[in-house]
C-alpha cells in the first residue's frame, strides 16, 4: 500500500498527496475528455457533456460517500461524524456514485428533452475507463481489500497477504472500456453500449465480492451475499431486460 503518493516535509511543515484523490481525479478528468471527444465524433453537442460531468461530481461524491456512511460503516461515522466528508481518506462506494450519477444524467434529459439512452452510451463508456484508473487509488490506498491467500500475485495487507481485488476490478473494466469504445460508434441501437456496460460490470463485480475481505461494507440473507452483489445481480437483471426489449426485430 502506499496511501500517500507524495509525502514531503518542507520548512518543518509535512505535506501529504493521498494517493486515492489523485487517482479520482485524473479518473474523473480522463472520463471527461474522453466523453468530450467521442461527443463530437457522435455528433452531441459538447455543452451537455460539460453541464453533465458537473452534475456527475457532486452526484458521485454524494452518492458514493452517503452509501459507504449509512451502508457500510454507519457506527464509524455516527462517533466520528467529521470523517464523513474526508473523501480523500477512501470509503467511497462506486454503486451509491453510479446509481446518484445514472438519476441526475436521467433528470438533466428529461429536462433538456435529450435521448437518456444515447447520453448513457457515451457516458459509461468513459466511465469504465475510470473505474479501471480509479481502482488502482483504491490499491494503493489499501481500501476493498481481499481475503487472505497464498497465491504468487498476493499483496501485503498490514501482516496478511491477499488478492488485489482492486487490480482484479480495475483489469476486468479495463477490458469492458476497450469493448464499449471499439463498439461504441457502431452500436445498432441506442442504449446498446450503455446497457452492455452495465451488465458485464454487474457480472464482474458480482464475483470480485467473493475475494473481498473488507466484511464492513455489510450482507444480507445471513452472510450469503454482500450489498454489492445483491445490486450487481439487479442491475444484471435489468440491463439484460432492456437489451432484450430494445433489440432491433430483426435481430430476434
Amino acid at each position: 500500500m502506499k496511501p500517500y503518493l507524495f509525502d514531503w516535509m518542507i520548512n518543518g511543515q509535512r505535506i501529504r498527496v493521498p494517493s486515492f484523490g489523485v487517482f479520482l481525479a485524473t479518473a474523473f478528468s480522463t472520463a471527461y475528455f474522453l466523453s468530450l471527444k467521442n461527443a463530437q465524433k457522435l455528433r452531441i453537442d459538447t455543452k451537455h457533456v460539460e453541464r453533465l460531468f458537473l452534475l456527475i461530481l457532486v452526484s458521485s461524491i454524494f452518492g458514493g460517500r452517503l452509501f459507504h456512511v449509512f451502508f457500510e460503516e454507519p457506527s464509524f461515522y455516527w462517533n466520528h461524524p467529521s470523517k464523513i466528508v474526508a473523501v480523500w481518506e477512501g470509503g467511497f462506494t462506486f454503486y451509491g456514485a453510479m446509481l446518484s450519477s445514472v438519476a441526475a444524467i436521467f433528470c438533466y434529459c428529461r429536462i433538456k428533452r435529450l435521448a437518456f439512452l444515447n447520453l448513457l452510451d457515451l457516458i459509461a463508456t468513459s466511465t469504465l475507463l475510470s473505474i479501471a484508473i480509479g481502482r488502482i487509488g483504491c490499491f494503493l490506498a489499501g481500501c476493498c481489500w481481499g481475503k487472505t491467500c497464498s497465491l504468487p500475485w498476493a499483496v501485503a495487507h498490514g501482516t496478511e497477504s491477499v488478492h488485489p481485488t482492486q487490480l482484479y476490478e480495475s483489469i476486468g473494466t479495463f477490458f469492458l472500456f476497450i469493448f464499449c469504445q471499439k463498439n461504441l460508434f457502431t452500436r445498432t441501437f441506442f442504449g446498446s453500449i450503455g446497457l452492455k456496460a452495465l451488465l458485464g460490470y454487474s457480472i464482474l463485480r458480482f464475483f470480485v465480492e467473493f475475494f473481498r475481505g473488507d466484511v464492513y461494507r455489510g450482507f444480507i440473507l445471513n452472510g450469503l451475499m454482500s450489498y454489492s452483489q445483491m445490486i450487481s445481480v439487479l442491475l444484471a437483471v435489468t440491463a439484460a431486460t432492456f437489451l432484450w426489449i430494445l433489440r432491433p426485430k430483426n435481430s430476434s
